[in-house]
């Protein structure tokens, strides 16, 4: 058949083909097929139809066969089947002799079986049964059926080596083909398939790019397979295609095909850099570029048959389709007129053609669920979850490909290009071949083009930024981000729909994480020193995830995709990790944190808090001697000093002293002040002014000057005590001593420093007292009164419970802190030596240095959801008291603080202080009038450590003017001079959560920015009123995922920033200036749960808009608040269900003020002033009914107008603290208030009863332990102890008329 060539005229390559012995053989294969078929009728006779039906078919096939390849014959010369062997082996396709060689060896099988199967027959051999002649022609006929994928791919291969040669007509080719596949049918499906073949053929002889043409060929080939096996479910009859929704379908992939082909011919005209007038003709003739410009056409006439529920999306194609095509347009006369680069013309032409690739990928894999669901019915939720991952990383591409960034980058678009020819290929395959391994590799296909993606885009898509999160485990946060992962999916499910299984995945591992982190211990990380590494990765993936989470809420970007599924692989790795480490199996005394949580509810209560500083064991020495030098010596003004190492109780001596009798009554007045190293002249004037003269507004508005006069004035005359604590230097003497005037009255100074040569600089005559360490006798005693108060250690606990005294080193803040490690611990002899064993001997004679070890011995036992708690504290001491409400209600922004069924997460928050106090980490220095904490602080070593314990875990980052880049800012207090801010490097940072300290217009100038920062806290370093406003804009821009916002020392200026409305995660907002109203756009923070406006002036009025605010549990507004007088306000029915603390609101009596506190029915706290109602009748001008607040505890009423004409009370019974002021009501009306059963605190003021007598009536205000009478007319007040059985403080200011005291 085949011969080689022979002589110096003919190549060693080239061949002779005899296509007559094709022709012969498939006759003699005929002719077989026949003798069979005689045989068959003889022997069961023609009735039984199925086997006639199945003869004729194959013969008939045989017959298409044969004609085909005769037809083939006429024109076909040797010389142009050689050319074509030539062309298509440079190519790598096949040559004409090797696809008749396949149909020639196919030909040899079938006549090969047929005749085993005659001569069997003949013979006797065997006898053949109906059903396996049957079966035998239907496996004959599948072989060269067109149906059959790889027949039909020789036919295809077999076309593609003819159209080789340049001289061969193909047209004449497509036509003998159409003819043979469609036997002699003629119509528009016909000439559909003869437009695609034609367009194909002219594809690839142009293209030089051989992958691109091949990986054309198994997507023709499925269009090819599915239309022969139309065809043959309809017996061949071509008319019956049209009216098939099948074909309809099949007719519109034709032509989503074809626009591709006509593409790529044009983006490779742009690539041979032809000229501008051939951009879109040059390449094809004009007969095929026709055709090309009526597909849009008949692309809209095809999808128009669809079947309704998938027209829709195909509806979508035809937009698709027209639009590129226009867009093909106008790219060829913008390239023309030189508007736009060639380049730039093909990337364009390239992400076109990759749109319309991205939805035959979407296409295949609808296609794809199909086959599936029909084949197995049992896994096709797992195959629709796959298949719906697929379809969302195929619209992820489509939405990286509308990148503008994307457009300009040849090498990536050429990357997609490459990646998606081969997605293509598998997926042909697939339909083709119905492989069941092929989805496996589909997947795969699929994943490669993603991360191929992604690794050409490294230079466009942002990496995930560099960012200090926190390090220390926290299970709150995982169990936070789960529900957040859940508030994220069902926020906006169209908007997620992308990385829904993505973030799914990562619910999933933080979910099996979780129990990991709560069960690992102090022996775990001993036994596997690489846990601790493990700790911080998972940890730092979980902030990761919160990052991306409300990153791509807050403003999605492209790239969220790719770290979405970096994180889902980051944590499969973590979690397989973790898998791997057996934990110790926790023993009876371990707990986990939810169980540790509830013990510490249940088991603190509100009377268990420690004195003020209690932690002294007596004054009988020290002490003594301290009030000898204050009380005794000489009338001169004079400086007594306290000196010593760190951790000694010299605060707690001073205060002591400070807070005793004779101190009390022998000094006019007394002020605190707390010096530190770095210290503010301006702060320390007011903090004197504030103990001498009380909280005063105006002082804040003075200057120094102004201030010192002030200091001075209310010093003078008067017998003084001003106590300096923690001071570093003589600086701040020099600073301030012009303002202490010397009357020779006995007035002194008491300074405490661990600086020796401090005091001897400020008086060199006398030694300073220095308090010596403890004993071992005095630490014993000291820890066994802190660890069991009243009670003695129980005898075996005594050996080791000494021990740990004696590795005290006599440091009393170091026994304070390791007692209030041993009250937390079991009180055995093994808990109590493991407690003495951590000590470690290398600090046996360095006392602070075991301080400081013992300092993290605490912390280390302290339960993990106390740990972050503990660390706030460093950031809002700032050597000044912490005032507990704010501290609170920042533990509750953060999150710190778990939900329990019991009690409110006030009361939970406040039992959590209560355990740091009872743990001897936190110390007492204000009192409430119910004996609550209103303030705390800790002591200077503890404070030290907890910002050491801040920086090492990234838990805050403290930033002071020593800091970059502020170090470098001038000091003036009116702005930058030069403009020196612009040349200096951005205030950019990386960190979770930031306090600054600096002024204000260093703060505001540098526009500092964070873009995963949480938590922005501002102080300003000097305590001036904020005169000056700032624009504060840039903190919504440059702080766009803030939970915690803190900006209440900053004058905003007259309008409140409607930009705040941006910070969508906003839980608390502290914000003060001339502010005169806050805007509608505040109910944009639906999150915010704390709200304070610190008013610098006037009333300031809310929205209605706040009713929407349904967070909200604190509003705080100074000086008060009124509501818009708009109507709405009062058809909208909608409460503050969750408000529980609320000051100042201004109302009118009677059923005005009734109105609005009804729509806040659970509150706790309430702090407001009524106003006169402008309305005179009855129901209006009397005194509000509030009994429906069933929950309200603390009442502050302050009342503007003439008295009220119906001044009955109507208050709560759970009512526990109630201020009046300025009532001017008779004393008769007090007994409403004295029969409350719960109230303990009561405050009159600024004339809230009226009249000289006040006669107390029985069994009235029998819980009533604090009584407060400021400024009355009273001048007889009539009771006896049988009136007030509890009350254990009486406070009496300006009551000048009062005759004596009951």
């Amino acid at each position: 058949m085949w011969s080689r060539g022979g002589g110096s005229s003919t190549s060693s390559n080239s061949f002779v083909f005899d296509l007559s012995f094709c022709i012969h053989l498939l006759q003699y294969v005929r002719s077989t097929v026949s003798t069979i078929e005689i045989m068959a009728a003889n022997h069961w006779g023609y009735e039984d139809s199925s086997l006639k039906i199945q003869f004729h078919s194959f013969h008939r096939n045989v017959i298409y066969i044969k004609d085909y390849v005769v037809s083939l014959s006429s024109g076909a010369t040797a010389d142009v089947l050689r050319q074509t062997h030539l062309c298509y082996h440079a190519h790598g396709l096949p040559s004409f002799d090797a696809c008749v060689g396949h149909i020639l060896s196919l030909a040899l099988r079938i006549a090969n079986r047929c005749s085993d199967y005659w001569l069997n027959c003949k013979t006797g051999q065997i006898q053949v049964m109906e059903r396996e002649l049957i079966e035998l022609l239907v496996n004959l006929q599948s072989e060269i059926h067109p149906s059959n994928p790889k027949f039909m791919g020789f036919h295809l291969n077999f076309l593609m080596a003819l159209c080789s040669a340049k001289k061969f007509a193909l047209e004449d080719l497509l036509r003998r083909f159409c003819h043979y596949l469609f036997f002699h049918e003629h119509g528009y499906f016909r000439a559909q398939v003869f437009w695609l073949l034609q367009l194909f053929l002219y594809t690839i002889s142009i293209l030089d790019d051989e992958d691109t043409a091949q990986s054309f060929i198994p997507e023709i080939l499925a269009v090819l397979v599915e239309l022969a096996c139309i065809f043959k479910l309809t017996g061949r009859n071509g008319k019956k295609l049209g009216n098939s929704p099948r074909c309809s379908e099949l007719l519109t992939k034709i032509c989503l095909l074809e626009a591709e082909l006509f593409l790529v011919v044009q983006i490779h005209s742009m690539k041979c850099n032809t000229n501008t007038s051939s951009l879109s003709s040059g390449m094809l003739p004009n007969s095929v570029m026709h055709d090309c410009r009526q597909i849009p056409k008949r692309l809209r006439m095809y999808s128009g048959k669809l079947p309704q529920e998938t027209r829709l999306d195909w509806q979508k194609l035809v937009a698709l389709i027209e639009s590129a095509f226009e867009e093909e347009k106008f790219l060829f006369e913008s390239s023309r007129r030189k508007e736009i680069t060639e380049l730039a013309a093909k990337n364009s032409l390239l992400r076109l053609r990759f749109e319309i690739v991205i939805f035959k990928g979407e296409s295949f894999l609808t296609e794809l669920l199909l086959v599936k669901s029909k084949n197995d019915e049992r896994h096709m939720a797992h195959w629709e979850d796959q298949i719906k991952v697929h379809l969302r990383k195929l619209e992820y591409i489509a939405l990286i490909l509308s990148d503008e960034r994307v457009r300009e980058k040849e090498d990536i678009l050429g990357a997609i290009g490459e990646s998606f020819m081969r997605l293509t290929c598998f997926s042909y395959y697939f339909l083709n071949t119905q492989d069941e391994m092929t989805n496996l590799s589909y997947s795969e296909q699929l994943d490669n083009v993603v991360h191929l993606i992604k690794a050409n885009l490294t230079d466009i898509i942002p990496q995930f930024p560099k960012l200090n999160f926190p390090k220390a485990s926290n299970l709150e946060l995982f169990d936070f981000l789960c529900r957040r992962l859940g508030e994220f999916l069902r926020h906006d499910p169209a908007s997620t729909a992308l990385v829904k299984h993505h973030v799914e995945e990562i619910q999933i591992y933080l979910k099996s994480l979780r129990p990991f982190l709560e069960n690992v211990s102090e022996l775990d990380i001993e036994k596997h020193p690489e846990l601790e590494d493990l700790l911080d990765r998972v940890t730092d993936s979980a902030y990761k995830v919160e990052y991306i989470v409300d990153s791509s809420e807050v403003d999605a970007q492209s790239q969220e995709f790719f770290w979405f599924s970096d994180m889902v692989e980051e944590l499969r790795l973590l979690s397989k990790k973790a898998r791997g480490i057996q934990l110790t199996t926790p023993d009876a005394e371990v707990q986990n944190s939810m169980n540790v949580t509830q013990v510490v509810l249940d088991r603190l209560s509100r009377n268990s808090t420690p004195e003020i500083n209690e932690i002294v064991v007596d004054l009988s020495n020290r002490g003594n001697e301290i009030l000898n030098q204050l009380i005794g010596g000489s009338p001169q003004l004079d400086i007594i000093a306290i000196v010593g190492m760190p951790g000694l109780g010299k605060t707690t001596l001073a205060r002591k002293v400070y807070d005793s009798k004779r101190v009390r009554y022998y000094f006019h007045c007394r002020a605190w002040c707390t010096v530190s190293h770095v210290y503010e002249k301006r702060r320390l004037l007011i903090e004197i002014l504030k103990g001498v003269h009380g909280l005063m507004d105006e002082i804040h508005q003075m200057n120094d000057e102004e201030l010192e006069s002030k200091l001075k004035k209310c010093l003078l005359r008067n017998k003084y005590l001003i106590v300096m604590d923690d001071v570093w230097d003589v600086e701040f003497w020099n600073d301030l001593k012009t303002s202490f005037p010397d009357d020779r009255n006995g007035s002194r100074i008491l300074l405490t420093s661990r600086l020796h040569q401090v005091a001897l600089k400020l008086k060199p005559e006398r030694d300073p007292l220095s308090p010596g360490l403890f004993s071992q006798a005095e630490s014993w005693k000291l820890l066994e009164k802190k660890v069991f108060k009243e009670e003695h250690c129980p005898e075996e606990l005594l050996a080791v419970g000494q021990e740990i005294a004696l590795l005290c080193q006599g440091l009393p803040l170091a026994v304070v802190a390791v007692a209030g490690i041993l009250k937390k611990t079991e009180k055995s002899q093994i808990s109590w030596k493991r407690i003495a064993d951590s000590f470690s001997l290398q600090n046996i004679d360095n006392p602070e240095a075991q301080c400081k070890e013992v300092l993290e011995l605490s912390y280390k036992n302290l339960p993990e959801y106390l740990k972050p708690c503990f660390l706030y504290l460093g950031v809002l001491n700032r050597d000044r008291d912490i005032q507990v409400i704010k501290l609170i209600r920042f533990w509750l922004a953060e999150g710190f603080i778990p939900q329990t069924q019991k009690k409110s997460y006030e009361d939970v928050a406040e039992n959590f202080l209560m355990d740091l106090i009872d743990r001897s980490l936190v110390t007492v220095s204000q009192r409430r009038s119910n004996k609550k904490v209103k303030a705390c602080r800790l002591h200077d070593l503890v404070l030290d450590f907890c910002k050491s314990k801040t920086k090492e875990t990234n838990f805050f980052q403290l930033v002071t003017r020593f800091d970059h880049p502020y170090a470098s800012f001038p000091s003036s207090d009116y702005g930058f001079e030069f403009d020196f801010y612009c040349h200096s490097s951005p205030a950019s940072f990386a960190s979770y959560r930031l306090a600054i300290s600096l002024k204000r217009n260093h703060f505001v100038e540098s526009k500092p920015s964070g873009v995963a920062t949480r938590s922005l806290v501002f102080f300003a370093s000097t305590d001036s009123e904020p005169r000056c406003p700032y624009d504060i804009s840039f903190i919504c821009h440059n702080f766009k995922l803030l939970r915690v916002l803190d900006l209440e020392c900053i004058n905003l200026g007259v309008s409140f920033p409607v930009e705040i409305g941006l910070l969508l995660y906003l839980t608390y907002l502290a914000v003060g200036g001339y502010i005169r109203s806050i805007p509608h756009s505040i109910a944009n923070l639906r999150k915010l749960e704390t709200l304070i406006v610190k008013g610098l002036r006037g009333k300031i009025i809310l929205p209605n808009t706040i009713w929407r605010m349904t967070c909200l549990r604190h509003l705080h507004v100074n000086v008060h608040v009124a509501f818009d007088s708009d109507v709405e306000e009062f058809v909208d029915s909608s409460a503050l269900a969750n408000l529980v603390s609320f000051s100042c609101p201004s109302l009118f009596c009677g059923e005005d003020a009734e109105r609005i506190i009804k729509r806040l029915p659970n509150l706790c706290k309430l702090s407001c002033i009524f106003y006169e109602s402008q309305d005179s009748s009855t129901s209006c001008n009397r005194f509000p009914r509030l009994k429906f607040l069933s929950h309200l505890e603390c009442l502050k009423v302050f009342y503007y107008g003439n008295p009220l004409h119906n001044a009955e009370f109507d208050l709560p019974l759970s009512l526990k603290e109630l201020t009046l002021s300025r009532f001017r009501l008779s004393w008769t009306r007090i007994s409403a208030i004295g029969s409350l059963p719960n109230l303990e605190v009561l405050k009159l003021l600024s004339g809230a009863f009226a009249g000289r007598t006040w006669d107390m009536m029985e069994d009235e205000f029998q819980k009533l332990k604090f009584l407060s009478l400021d400024t009355l007319d009273i001048a007889e007040w009539n009771a006896s102890y049988d009136h007030l059985p509890k009350l254990e403080r009486l406070v009496l200011r300006n009551c000048k008329d009062l005759e004596k005291i009951p």
